[in-house]
């Protein structure tokens, strides 16, 4: 019974790990759309108000300059919020699920305890099969 226990605290330790995965993916992820889609709104109105801002004292040119390094710096600003961030309880998580795989495997372990058994059947039903290939 301690290796049914230990294999339902690993997979409930990986599933809290990967909800916490999943949801800090999903969090970077609708970020990094709502910056895209705002970005490309605000790009547009920021290119034409811009643009016909700075065409005048900086010349077509500038002028596009000038709206290229706003560009530059929002995106920018947008990364650094999408960036993926250290969660230590997922951390924790996968330390557990890991450690409980290992002991229920482990020496006195269930596993480790059908092994021979296992290797013996096994080893037996492979001299049947040879067996009955060579008649």
């Amino acid at each position: 019974m301690r290796t049914f226990r230990l294999l339902a605290a690993a997979a409930e330790a990986e599933g809290l790990r990967l909800r916490r995965t999943g949801e800090a993916f999903g969090r970077r992820a609708a970020l990094t759309a709502v910056a895209a889609v705002c970005g490309l709104g605000a790009l547009i109105m920021i290119h034409i108000a811009g643009w016909y801002l700075l065409v005048v004292p900086l010349g077509p040119a500038g002028a596009a300059g000038g709206v290229a390094l706003v560009d530059l710096v929002i995106a920018g600003l947008f990364l650094l919020l999408a960036r993926p961030r250290f969660d230590p309880v997922a951390q924790e998580a996968l330390m557990i699920r890991r450690e409980m795989v290992r002991a229920a495997v482990g020496p006195g372990a269930l596993g480790s305890t059908l092994w021979r058994p296992a290797v013996s059947v096994g080893s037996i039903l492979t001299n049947i099969l040879l067996a009955r290939r060579r008649r």
